[in-house]
């Protein structure tokens, strides 16, 4: 006999631990609907999708694509309850983002699209009742969820929450009750054949230009590319680089802190550098803000 813990395994807990992505929480997510993992953060232990049987592979891509599924149903009609079939979840990928709104409405499904300052601004509104008759409350998806219901969903997981926060939340639900194929089918005809994410580099380069995750260096780096040197395309070989003189206005500046010549107003080439040099003892990400025209020399500044 197959002895099952009353608690997540430690191999289950590690990797929802190191998921810093959207991208990363969805394949475990993917997983979880294949079977392969057992536990759900914030669901009770053990707990599958038994009654969503025949539509785990089509979650399961869904998840794989980019579409965070953290809800669904499938349609039911007769007897004590009345079903729509529905999903909500989350996206970042525009692409994604497009082409299930785009099937969704050419299918004639229902769609309610949120971020988390509608619901901390207006309230989780009413959403798309998709339960009723003999449950003891009627069920609705697509209300907003707020940081608290999102910190509630991934329990001690903070790296999680900040990866699912700036999401888009999008529910899905078939127009009538009982079963139906359309909600999977447009599920299915979206995130299918859809190219994989390009992952944003782990490693940051030493010169700056690639240390804060939203930055992208204007001198000709396309980021770490080459994961065990650690090193960006124009630290790894110093011809990489743009001369911004003929590309932008305005005279050349050296960095207050590394000396980094660039083409911007600013004092320093970038904001890891104005960070770095700054008298608050504890380095807080900046705002985002359109960046600066930098250039740096053969040498790498640091």
């Amino acid at each position: 006999m197959k002895l099952r813990l009353p608690w997540m395994s430690r191999t289950e807990r590690k990797a929802w631990q190191a998921a810093r992505t959207l991208h990363d929480l969805a394949q475990l997510t993917a997983a979880w609907w294949e079977g392969t993992v057992r536990d759900l953060p914030g669901h009770r232990l053990g707990h599958n999708p038994h009654p969503l049987a025949g539509h785990t592979t089509v979650l399961s891509t869904a998840n794989r694509a980019g579409f965070l599924v953290s809800a669904a149903q499938a349609g039911r009609a007769g007897g004590s309850l009345q079903l729509r079939a529905a999903v909500q979840g989350f996206a970042s990928d525009p692409v994604l983002i497009c082409r299930l709104v785009d099937a969704a409405e050419n299918a004639g499904l229902e769609i309610v699209l949120h971020d988390w300052l509608d619901a901390e601004l207006d309230g989780p509104g009413d959403g798309i009742t998709v339960t009723t008759g003999d449950a003891p409350v009627e069920g609705a998806f697509g209300q907003a969820i707020d940081l608290a219901d999102l910190k509630a969903m991934w329990p001690r997981l903070p790296h999680a929450v900040n990866a699912v926060a700036p999401a888009l939340q999008i529910t899905l639900a078939n127009p009538d009750f009982g079963p139906s194929t359309r909600l999977w089918d447009v599920l299915a005809e979206a995130t299918t054949r859809l190219e994989p994410p390009v992952l944003a580099p782990t490693v940051l380069c030493g010169c700056g230009c690639t240390a804060i995750d939203w930055q992208i260096c204007q001198d000709g780096c396309r980021g770490v590319t080459n994961q065990a040197d650690g090193r960006c395309d124009a630290c790894i070989d110093p011809s990489v680089v743009i001369d911004w003189s003929k590309e932008a206005d305005g005279g050349e500046n050296e960095c207050a802190l590394c000396g980094a010549p660039y083409y911007s107003a600013r004092p320093y080439c970038s904001d890891a550098c104005e960070i770095a040099d700054s008298d608050d003892p504890v380095p807080v990400p900046l705002p985002h803000r359109e960046l600066p025209v930098r250039a740096f020399t053969d040498d790498p500044p640091f």
